[in-house]
């Protein structure tokens, strides 16, 4: 499958590839919890207006709509890894280890 490119909408970002198999761009919203949003199309603005329905509709029709990507990330590490990222933390002079996975994370994507 290749990536395709179609822009947030209302706040929901997509997530999509074309499926060789199928045939067609197949999608889904990323970052939601609760609910699962997806949405196709034979072509990228197909898939992007089917996106974009998608999200109308969601929005239109649920009581109470999950904002995608709340900020936290929990992920279950060992208790020798969580120790020696804390001690790395401190080492680079920042005392929560929270904000020092942030600025790598930063780092690892901007460079």
């Amino acid at each position: 499958m290749k990536d395709a490119t179609i822009k947030d909408y209302r706040g929901y970002i997509p997530l999509i590839q074309y499926s060789e198999e199928d045939g067609c761009f197949i999608g889904v919203v990323a970052g939601l919890n609760r609910h699962s949003i997806t949405f196709e199309g034979e072509s990228e603005e197909e898939a992007r207006k089917d996106f974009e329905r998608a999200i109308d509709f969601y929005l239109e029709t649920t009581p109470n709509p999950e904002k995608p990507f709340s900020g936290r990330i929990t992920i279950d590490v060992s208790l020798e890894l969580h120790a020696e990222l804390a001690r790395r933390a401190h080492k680079d002079g920042e005392m929560h280890l929270n904000a020092w996975l942030a600025g790598e994370l930063k780092t690892v994507l901007h460079g």
